[in-house]
């Protein structure tokens, strides 16, 4: 009876250090009970005249400013991070099989939101282009495999606000373990 009430403490103790610790944003298992891991990117990018966001089965935030219409991927130009710039913190999360990865994009109050997932194969190693795929393939330029958006799905009224070279586009990327 005693050693009932001790693991009945125990798990309770137990119970508000997790709930501390996941207000810090630090994940753990304690006896079944997962505490979610959480990271969060906010940055900005901007439009450009040539985005026709028309392909199938990826989606492309860059640091390019320019765009040719072949780029029919992209979404966003001159965004001000890439993979250097993302803490560290972040891209370890984001290297769990079991990470859901969520990306919304904001233009002038209408927003778009896309879902895919980590892996343990990814390498975040371009400078300047950061990949949204549908696809499980897997390349320095791929942040998540597995979305369920590629360009052609996103909102034509955030696409429609996107080809606008002076229209800023708040992107945030959401790891969640």
């Amino acid at each position: 009876m005693k050693i009932y009430l001790i693991d009945e403490l125990i798990k309770s103790f137990l119970l508000k250090v997790a709930a501390f610790l996941s207000d810090l944003k630090i994940g753990m298992k304690i006896w079944g009970l997962k505490v979610k891991q959480r990271q969060i990117e906010i940055f900005y990018g901007y439009g450009h005249k040539n985005i026709r966001a028309t392909h199938k089965t990826t989606l492309e935030l860059t640091k390019e400013e320019s765009l040719t219409k072949k780029g029919d991927c992209i979404v966003a130009v001159n965004v001000d991070k890439g993979f250097p710039n993302l803490d560290q913190s972040f891209l370890n999360l984001c290297k769990s099989k079991d990470c859901r990865i969520t990306v919304v994009l904001e233009c002038e109050e209408i927003s778009d939101e896309i879902i895919g997932f980590g892996h343990p194969n990814l390498t975040f190693q371009h400078p300047s282009d950061m990949v949204i795929r549908k696809s499980q393939f897997i390349c320095p330029r791929t942040l998540m495999i597995g979305a369920n958006k590629a360009a052609q799905n996103l909102n034509k009224q955030l696409i429609s606000k996107l080809q606008d070279s002076r229209a800023k586009v708040q992107i945030k990327l959401i790891a969640e373990l």
